[in-house]
């Protein structure tokens, strides 16, 4: 009975009210909005001496940076030298002006399995540093599908010709 009594008086102290502390006088508010605000302090980037307007490159566009495949229905955006191997079957699904409703990549590859198959590839491979295999060349021949390089389950291009500089900066420019 004690031990109940004891817990209930704990939990009330615990479930009290907050206690008050002196309440702030209209003058000391007003000298606190007059104060220089702490954000003043932060050092605000230099002007500047441009117009603001953006260019925008004419030649770029996603579109011609991308190879399209599409199903009659429904299409996608690939980047350009994703598509390593195109049996004659399907040559009028890869290139093809955009017809229907544009999807995402995954949501593409699902719809169009029967046709599409997917080689995932290192970096190296897509580098050039690293040929692709030629026994999954050969495979692919075999194989009847549209075949579509990817790196971590999305479209990669591959590089077909080692880079002719050996710089990995100047590579990727």
């Amino acid at each position: 009975m004690k031990t109940t009594l004891l817990l209930l008086a704990l939990a009330n102290a615990a479930l009290a009210a907050p206690t008050m502390t002196e309440s702030i006088t209209p003058e000391e508010i007003a000298a606190r909005q007059k104060a220089p605000s702490p954000l003043a302090a932060i050092p605000q980037p230099a002007a500047s001496t441009e117009t603001g307007t953006v260019v925008h490159p004419e030649e770029q566009s996603i579109i011609k940076q991308s190879d399209i495949l599409n199903d009659g229905q429904h299409w996608t955006l690939v980047p350009k030298g994703a598509v390593l191997h195109i049996p004659p079957a399907f040559t009028t699904r890869v290139g093809a002006k955009p017809v229907g409703t544009l999807l995402p990549w995954v949501e593409f590859l699902t719809v169009n399995r029967n046709w599409l198959f997917t080689e995932e590839v290192n970096i190296d491979n897509a580098s050039g540093k690293t040929p692709l295999p030629p026994s999954r060349l050969e495979a692919w021949q075999k194989l009847k599908k549209v075949v579509v390089a990817v790196h971590l389950g999305g479209p990669i291009s591959v590089r077909t010709q080692p880079p002719a500089n050996s710089d990995p900066v100047a590579s990727t420019r």
